[in-house]
């Protein structure tokens, strides 16, 4: 049953740091941030469908792994569907378009009903920090063993991704200026950029 549904477009800046560096990040976001951070363990499932002239359409399932503080409870499932992210409407960063939606039950079915197939899943361990309309996600990537079994999961790499989004709602959004000054203050410790979505570690 879906309980909240919004559709956004979203900017796109990702990066990745070692071990020292994401500790300076943590020290240097909780300085610029107007809220402490959240916690962000969540267990990811992509389901993929394949179009005609060969395009993916991508869902994602997206359950929390840690309790909701304000319910009492482990939060409730997300249901993402995200457009075909482009690359090309802006120089410095890439665009998608992203429909959310809160689910009360496991919409798998929902999904390969649907034509979806599963692609893969994994589990992604870290923190987000937002600013105003920013957010900025450090989290690690972690393997998942076993279908559905998030109690055993490793590290896929040493490294730390970290992921600058921002909502607006065209291009000509003159806030995006917000988005690209802010990634420029968290350099050197971490260059964010434009992200190949054939190629993205985040995506595979």
């Amino acid at each position: 049953m879906v309980q909240v549904k919004h559709s956004v477009q979203e900017c796109v800046l990702v990066g990745s740091v070692n071990a020292e560096q994401a500790r300076a990040l943590h020290a240097r976001l909780e300085g610029l941030s107007d809220r402490p951070p959240e916690q962000a363990d969540f267990h990811k499932a992509f389901y993929a469908l394949k179009s005609s002239n060969n395009t993916v359409k991508l869902s994602v399932i997206r359950k929390p792994l840690v309790k909701d503080k304000t319910k009492g409870g482990m939060g409730v499932t997300l249901l993402e569907y995200q457009g075909i992210a482009d690359t090309q409407a802006h120089e410095k960063l890439v665009t998608r378009s992203v429909v959310r939606a809160h689910v009360q039950a496991n919409p798998a079915k929902f999904l390969t009903d649907l034509g979806f197939k599963m692609d893969y899943e994994v589990v992604m361990k870290g923190k987000r920090y937002k600013s105003k309309q920013i957010e900025t996600t450090i989290y690690k990537v972690q393997k998942v063993p076993k279908l559905g079994d998030t109690s055993n999961t490793t590290d896929i790499s040493s490294q730390s991704l970290v992921e600058m989004t921002m909502q607006v709602h065209n291009l000509a959004d003159p806030s995006i200026v917000q988005l690209l000054n802010m990634a420029e203050t968290l350099k050197p410790i971490v260059k964010l950029e434009k992200y190949d979505p054939n190629r993205s570690t985040t995506n595979k």
